[in-house]
């Protein structure tokens, strides 16, 4: 299996290294889904990343939590948030 990726967006700490996970879970995360003041982190740059990103993803705001037990994962949220499956015209769903 691939290594899941974060993309080169969220690379700022090393941005020559690989965008690569530990791969620890079986899906990406988009952070901060519609933070103010945070023009890259909108619902349409979420949906251009996680057509780029291979496999599953979830776009979170700060309000939304991932609960990861196995190979469950339930999502915990007042807020918003997607899943992207990684299939072909993936366009999400909340």
């Amino acid at each position: 299996m691939e290594a899941r990726r974060i993309g080169p967006e969220f690379v700022d700490s090393q941005p020559d290294g690989t965008d690569e996970t530990l791969d620890l879970v079986d899906f990406s995360i988009f952070p901060h889904l519609d933070y103010p003041g945070w023009s890259f982190n909108t619902s349409e740059n979420a949906r251009r990343w996680a057509a780029e990103i291979a496999g599953p993803a979830y776009a979170i705001d700060d309000q939304t939590a991932l609960a990861v037990v196995g190979t469950d994962v339930r999502v915990v949220s007042e807020g918003s948030w997607e899943f992207f499956d990684g299939g072909p015209g993936d366009c999400g769903r909340a």
